[in-house]
């Protein structure tokens, strides 16, 4: 069986290669913007949510839905609450800067 090792040491090791945290850096920006914008639509269809169930649940119409899903207005946190309240899950929100990540208490 393998040793296990700490993200921490490995993390480091990567860092004190100046090449490698190059790539490290150059590979995270579009993985986290990927993974920051999730389509909200791809989320919905992939539990089986179509626009009219949805917009019934928030109280909302199916266009309006439509229109979120495409940018087209703006999304309160009021209303992402509510939605992903109704996809079943739990709002959370994170403010990210250069040397740290705070949770936003909403």
């Amino acid at each position: 069986m393998p040793a296990t090792k700490k993200f921490r040491d490995l993390s480091d090791r990567v860092r004190r290669d100046p090449a490698r945290a190059a790539r490290v850096d150059e590979a995270k920006t579009p993985a986290l913007e990927e993974y920051a914008t999730y389509p909200l639509a791809e989320l919905r269809r992939v539990l089986g949510i179509t626009q009219a169930e949805l917009a019934e649940l928030i109280g909302k119409s199916q266009s309006a839905v439509s229109q979120i899903e495409h940018g087209e207005i703006a999304l309160s946190v009021d209303a992402l609450r509510a939605i992903v309240t109704q996809l079943g899950g739990n709002l959370e929100i994170t403010a990210v800067f250069d040397d740290r990540r705070v949770l936003i208490d909403t």
